[in-house]
């Protein structure tokens, strides 16, 4: 069976002969410890390369890797601390991070794929098959590795990754080891490749975390999602084409493609047997409500899917998430109209609470409370401009300049305004997609047409907090409501609230949306 998998050309007489030997190469790695991760990348990176531009025999070949790979998933694993919590676009530091991590992952796959050609050329293959499952499985995992960084820093995967995820696929169950386990270690690889320890699951795993819409996703809550999914990919199914009463929670996967999985609905001719799958997650979608009954209930699921000190209200989120995005597909209600203009953006509570104060004492209260809150500091809000590509009835796609400050985050809430405006409309990031020379580009959900600046005071010990009051909007049968801290609500909390001079008493009576930056609340006055 040929393989047309994306691995770099192997040299003849290659000018440097690499190190095959396990316990030569563990002395090497012995020698990088204490050392800088960004260094350790440095040397497995080159290393990788030699090994892997020239012909080596598959068990020599597998030794080494097997050697280099427990010190190669521990260094991406510090070094991804770097980006999976930064703003965007990415800062230096992040972006040789993600750099570093995106070839090493590149390197080990290409490793562990010239493995399973090589194994796949042998005249005689008695007795290979326990092989091929470990070289597959584990350079399905690199790939799959590989793609989740490209999640992580909001950049398209390349098509290769879906090829070659396709191929392994199609390879295995041409060699019947789809579902062969593979014992790993989990103090190396973590809990996601333990959990998906078949090449079937593996494969579901990508296939799943592609149709997760990741661009809609904060960096943590990706590796969130790929930890829970490990937990119950089993629930998803694979299976041949066949006729459907019902589409819901179906997807088509064309194995002869390089392009990720979609919705069966979607699909605008007929799915071709020979060429695509099933992808069916129905089962899947009621393992995950169950677990969100769970958590709404205030009980831990028992599956071990979600850890014991997580954040319920975060799961809560995710997991509803996730199930719009595995069960039924979502269509857009609103068309997209191209825009050419410019607006002007800031980003956090306090930033929107300066610029929306309608009296310069407001203003000032605002800029006093921003400078105690940073110690000290004279940093004054400024706004950045930014260009509209898009327009629709809720929202609007815009790019950023190059001088615009790198502080977006998914879920951010933002305050925007055009020249000829005069107040600042609010908005969320809902998606984000990144590009060379710190291109990024996001999508914003406008929420409302102006906010109120206020001051809250929450606690008992009379501390006073920024937070924005949003009107009332009758047309869209939008409640009043009040956007603050998280950790801010609580059933029946009562805040005292000033702005323009007057004082009220509010109480909260239910929580409209929380991202990691905020909470949106709906209230009712109580005097």
């Amino acid at each position: 069976m040929a393989l047309n998998l994306y691995i770099p050309a192997l040299k003849d007489n290659p000018i440097i002969i690499s190190e095959t030997r396990p316990l030569k190469i563990s002395q090497s790695l012995t020698a990088l410890h204490g050392k800088n991760p960004l260094d350790i990348a440095s040397f497995l990176n080159s290393e990788l390369e030699i090994l892997n531009r020239q012909k080596i025999s598959p068990s020599n070949r597998v030794q080494a890797l097997d050697t280099y790979r427990p010190i190669l998933i521990s260094t991406v694993q510090a070094l991804s601390e770097d980006y999976s919590i930064a703003a965007l676009p990415l800062h230096d530091k992040a972006k040789l991070a993600a750099a570093a991590v995106e070839s090493l992952w590149l390197e080990l796959g290409y490793g562990y794929k010239l493995v399973l050609v090589d194994l796949q050329n042998l005249l005689i293959k008695l007795g290979t098959d326990k092989s091929s499952a470990n070289a597959l499985l584990r350079a399905m995992h690199a790939v799959a590795e590989h793609a989740l960084v490209c999640y992580q820093t909001y950049v398209s995967p390349p098509e290769h990754i879906w090829s070659d995820l396709h191929q392994l696929y199609f390879c295995a169950i041409k060699l019947g080891i789809q579902n062969v386990k593979v014992d790993e270690d989990k103090t190396i690889v973590g809990s996601t490749s333990t959990h998906t320890n078949t090449i079937e699951n593996t494969y579901k795993h990508a296939l799943l975390m592609s149709l997760a819409d990741p661009q809609h996703l904060t960096q943590k809550n990706m590796r969130l999602a790929a930890e829970y999914l490990a937990f119950h990919v089993d629930n998803a199914k694979i299976s041949i084409v066949a006729p459907l009463e019902m589409t819901t929670s179906c997807f088509i996967v064309n194995l002869s493609s390089n392009k990720p999985p979609v919705s069966y609905s979607k699909q605008n001719t007929a799915p071709n047997p020979d060429s695509d799958m099933l992808l069916q997650t129905l089962d899947l979608v009621i393992a995950i409500h169950q677990d969100l009954s769970s958590l709404q209930n205030n009980q831990l699921p028992q599956d071990g899917g979600i850890p014991a000190n997580a954040n319920r209200d975060e799961y809560i989120d995710l997991l509803t998430y996730l199930i719009k995005h595995w069960g039924v597909t979502q269509n857009r209600i609103f068309n997209r109209t191209k825009s050419n203009g410019e607006i002007e953006i800031v980003t956090g509570i306090p930033a929107i609470h300066f610029f929306s104060s309608t009296c310069t004492e407001n203003a000032n209260i605002t800029k006093n409370k921003i400078e105690a809150e940073q110690a000290g500091g004279t940093h004054t809000p400024q706004a950045s401009l930014w260009h509209i590509t898009n327009i629709s009835a809720i929202g609007m796609s815009v790019r950023r300049h190059p001088t615009a400050e790198k502080n977006i985050r998914i879920g951010s809430l933002l305050g925007l305004k055009t020249k000829s405006e005069q107040n600042w409309s609010l908005g969320l990031v809902r998606w984000a997609s990144c590009g060379s020379r710190d291109r990024l580009d996001i999508g914003v959900q406008l929420i409302a047409p102006r906010a109120q600046s206020a001051m809250a005071c929450i606690n008992q010990n009379g501390r006073e907090e920024m937070v924005l009051l949003l009107p009332e909007i009758v047309a869209a049968k939008q409640l009043a409501t009040i956007i603050a801290r998280v950790g801010t609500y609580e059933p029946a909390r009562q805040l005292t609230i000033t702005y323009n001079n007057n004082t009220h008493v509010v109480m909260l009576t239910k929580i409209i949306e929380r991202s990691h930056h905020f909470e949106r609340i709906q209230y009712s006055v109580i005097s």
